[in-house]
């Protein structure tokens, strides 16, 4: 059944699976119109038409290119503002609501009174199931997937920062709302599950030492770092223990990479490169992700 709720969504798809419908299954339920884009280059039409046929609210803009994450959430933004909606749910295609989590989380909405709030997120860690609504508390920053940016807000905070691409969108918008002193929300006893990514086998020294973990990709790398370069400069006074952890976290994905992967020359020959377009001012995708 379809809960009228004056919430619609957006979907950002990058060659999605088959479970992309058990996953929008789990919360369309609660959208009134919900945003479709897909960056795939080469999109697959069958999935396409599938996903019109199966959900009547929703609406699929195929971009034929990889456009950015920031690019297909502004879609999804610019769509709900002119419709005159309050908030829009954003998702990845890899992440899902559990039965009890979807309805607690939506019915929270309406008891958070009449605070300055730019963004609702529920946890993105597991935990044990409790009942009621959800209860939040202040964040400096949080995912983007699962969240509900409020669109009255977003008029004063801005759409999502494009030239970023990819990677620290969420902590741009998250960080620039609470510079024009919006909360940023975030449930302590509710949650969103994503689908944990594929391990790669790294090594150390040239195989005297092997450990699995989840790597990103050589140019996902040339992202995290510029990126990261960016936002400490921009909101270093905003939040500055963040920005403290988010140096540290950046730092230790370089060692990592450095130390674990097999192709250690890629990742410096990207990270150079992303030191070298930060120092220059060069954004956007010119390593054609």
């Amino acid at each position: 059944m379809q809960i009228r709720s004056g919430i619609c969504g957006v979907a950002t798809l990058y060659f999605p699976k088959e479970d992309i419908f058990s996953n929008i299954d789990t919360y369309i339920r609660y959208l009134d119109r919900f945003y479709i884009v897909d960056n795939t280059p080469e999109p697959d039409k069958q999935i396409h038409a599938r996903l019109l046929e199966r959900y009547p609210q929703a609406e699929l803009y195929a971009l034929g290119k990889n456009t950015g994450v920031a690019k297909a959430l502004n879609i999804g933004m610019k769509k709900g503002t002119s419709a005159g909606y309050q908030w829009l749910l954003t998702m990845d295609q890899d992440s899902f609501f559990e039965p009890a989590q979807s309805e607690r989380f939506f019915s929270s909405v309406s008891g958070l009174g009449d605070r300055n709030i730019s963004i609702l997120s529920p946890s993105h860690k597991p935990m044990e199931h409790s009942d009621g609504l959800c209860v939040f508390e202040d964040k400096a920053v949080v995912m983007t997937s699962g969240n509900l940016v409020h669109l009255g807000s977003a008029a004063s905070i801005g759409l999502f920062n494009e030239k970023l691409f990819i990677d620290s969108v969420d902590h741009d918008y998250c960080l620039r709302s609470l510079q024009q002193g919006f909360s940023v929300l975030q449930a302590t006893n509710c949650y969103l599950t994503h689908r944990v990514g594929e391990a790669y086998k790294g090594e150390m020294f040239w195989g005297v030492k092997r450990k699995s973990f989840s790597i990103h990709s050589p140019k996902r790398m040339y992202f995290i770092v510029r990126n990261g370069l960016y936002i400490n400069r921009m909101y270093k006074l905003v939040s500055p223990a963040f920005i403290e952890k988010h140096r540290k976290h950046v730092i230790d994905k370089i060692i990592k990479v450095l130390k674990y992967s097999d192709h250690r020359t890629e990742y410096i020959h990207f990270i150079g490169k992303a030191l070298f377009h930060y120092a220059t001012n060069r954004f956007g995708n010119p390593v054609n992700l």
